[in-house]
């Protein structure tokens, strides 16, 4: 299996009844360079109410 090296941004909702936070907290270690953003009240579907700051998380990520 390789390896990941490029950093990665998880973005987690508090409230996803799937996958839930714990996922999130254990995915984000595991890849070096990782940032975890951890969006309250956010299920496991993406609302247009989170459009700007989902995308603002994002272009934040690919500037670093």
């Amino acid at each position: 299996m390789a390896a990941v090296t490029a950093s990665a941004l998880v973005l987690h909702g508090t409230e996803d009844p799937m996958f839930p936070p714990a996922h999130g907290r254990a995915t984000a270690p595991a890849v070096p360079g990782t940032r975890l953003v951890t969006v309250e009240g956010l299920g496991h579907t993406l609302p247009a109410a989170l459009d700007r700051r989902l995308a603002d998380e994002m272009l934040r990520h690919v500037q670093r």
